[in-house]
């Protein structure tokens, strides 16, 4: 199932088009800390996209990551960080959504550190289950700058008996890291992956282009999504604005051979 990200001012074109393909939605409205901190905002916002009638369980929301680091030595900023989870994740069970993505939130600079990397490893792997077992949505946490498959490999493990957690795979991060290539990518992640954020860039910075407008390999990304089996795996074209959106299901229907 392909995903777009909908605007709220232009919600009617957006359910239109949304129709017209099948199409999931990914909400991300709900990471905005100016909006988090005011409930009656929120509730507009979700009264708004109930009312669009969505099937349940057909959609995603992105949760917050703005400073959200729920592992950290700093008992507030740890504190707050799980609120927001927890926030998110209620936001998403209200809005009918199978899902919540969080960035998994591994600094590279910091994971040689041994108590920092446990702290990480132990803090995300505990707060998955009980954001699972608070709420009827599934968790899933996604590469930002990680060099490597291992250290969210070594994560998923730990939440290996846990139906409800997996790994979105950000292809546009993953094409910006150094320490491991796509197919490492895949081969170590693969049983967990759930789900896939596109978008394209010229492989310097996340650029959020439209797919087709950057240099990034699609045939071999599309390729490698066939070779391990993860076809059936939902898509977000991560990409805002109609035009953006249009060009890349386009690029999709053209280039993409499972879809």
């Amino acid at each position: 199932m392909i995903e777009i990200i909908p605007e709220i001012d232009k919600i009617e074109e957006y359910q239109k088009l949304a129709e017209q393909y099948s199409l999931g939605f990914e909400y991300n409205d709900f990471f905005d800390p100016d909006l988090l901190d005011h409930r009656e905002a929120i509730r507009e916002k979700i009264n708004r996209y109930r009312q669009l009638g969505r099937p349940e369980k057909k959609d995603t929301m992105h949760g917050a990551f703005f400073d959200i680091v729920p592992f950290s030595w700093d008992s507030g900023i740890s504190r707050h960080s799980l609120y927001r989870m927890q926030q998110s994740a209620e936001i998403a069970a209200e809005l009918g959504c199978r899902a919540v993505i969080f960035h998994a939130g591994l600094r590279p600079e910091f994971a040689g550190n041994e108590r920092y990397y446990r702290n990480w490893l132990e803090t995300m792997s505990r707060v998955a289950g009980e954001l699972t077992t608070q709420w009827d949505v599934e968790i899933y946490y996604e590469n930002v700058e990680e060099r490597s498959p291992a250290q969210l490999r070594e994560l998923a493990d730990r939440l290996l008996d846990e139906s409800r957690f997996g790994i979105c795979l950000d292809a546009a991060h993953m094409m910006l890291t150094k320490g491991a290539s796509p197919e490492e990518w895949f081969r170590g992640l693969a049983p967990y992956i759930r789900h896939f954020h596109l978008n394209d860039h010229h492989l310097k910075t996340d650029e959020h282009l439209a797919l087709g407008c950057g240099t990034i390999d699609w045939k071999d990304i599309f390729e490698k999504i066939s070779q391990h089996g993860l076809q059936d795996k939902s898509i977000l074209l991560e990409v805002n604005g109609l035009e953006k959106v249009n060009a890349s299901l386009e690029y999709m229907k053209k280039s993409c051979p499972f879809i």
